[in-house]
């Protein structure tokens, strides 16, 4: 289930409660983003012929039927979406709206306009809760598998709290403790291998005070010295929790690759 979709489409729901032509303003930007995926493309000789000859006098004619094209590919997509989580719009009423919100001529008052929203956005709340449910309990059973098939696989080692690692390198020295600074380059990913951050790429290591970051690294990075490297599997609860950030769902298992370069007291 598409997760974005339903964020998405909750924040536009919440624009059109007043039908207007800011239909157009906000609806179109986000529609034209998913344009490479979904525009429709032309290319049956026979039709440009007669879409050349009977249907456009010039180019802006063109542009106008292109991108009316791109708002039905989306619109059609949302209708899709709305039906898998039991939700349903009539096609021929969406396109009449859209018709009447150009021409002024609404069949319904404001106020009966506001209310149908706002029951649908309801809905829509109701239903993502749903899926989110589903999503983060998937998640969390899917990481708990995985993190049991790597330590079997990889003779890893787990600690009381649940944390997972294998050390590759131990390095030298002393090891960090919570109040230190460390200097480290690391690649998280998740579990599926979608990297979500690479400190190699931003082309310097990056300074962390341990007292700040997540649990799962604050225990984790204390298992290896200087110049050490080490692999740490995070379940949720020592990562990002339930909820999430941007870029890393809810329930959530993270991996990071992890190089200690340096220590210092704060």
């Amino acid at each position: 289930m598409n997760i974005i979709f339903l964020n998405f489409f909750h924040k536009i729901l919440s624009m059109f409660r007043y039908i207007s032509f800011s239909f157009f303003i906000f609806f179109i930007p986000c529609m034209l983003w998913h344009k490479k995926s979904s525009m429709l493309a032309i290319s049956d000789p026979v039709l440009s012929k007669i879409n050349n000859v009977i249907f456009f006098k010039d180019e802006h004619e063109k542009t106008s039927y292109a991108l009316g094209v791109s708002l039905g590919n989306y619109i059609e997509r949302s209708l899709i979406e709305q039906k898998q989580l039991g939700i349903f719009l009539d096609k021929k009423k969406l396109l009449l709206g859209i018709q009447d919100t150009m021409t002024g001529l609404l069949k319904l008052s404001k106020e009966e306009i506001t209310e149908k929203l706002q029951h649908l956005e309801s809905k829509l709340q109701y239903a993502e809760k749903v899926v989110l449910k589903k999503y983060t309990d998937e998640n969390y059973i899917n990481g708990a598998s995985y993190l049991s098939q790597f330590i079997k696989q990889n003779n890893a080692e787990k600690t009381d709290t649940g944390l997972v690692f294998l050390i590759n390198n131990l390095g030298n020295g002393k090891y960090p403790i919570d109040t230190d600074m460390v200097s480290v380059n690391y690649i998280g990913h998740l579990i599926d291998g979608s990297e979500f951050d690479n400190s190699y790429i931003k082309g310097q290591p990056i300074w962390l005070a341990l007292k700040d970051v997540i649990p799962g690294w604050k225990e984790g990075i204390k298992h290896i010295k200087k110049g050490g490297r080490i692999k740490l599997l995070i379940p949720p609860y020592l990562a990002y929790g339930k909820d999430g950030v941007p870029g890393i769902p809810g329930n959530s298992t993270l991996i990071f690759d992890i190089e200690l370069l340096d220590i210092k007291s704060l």
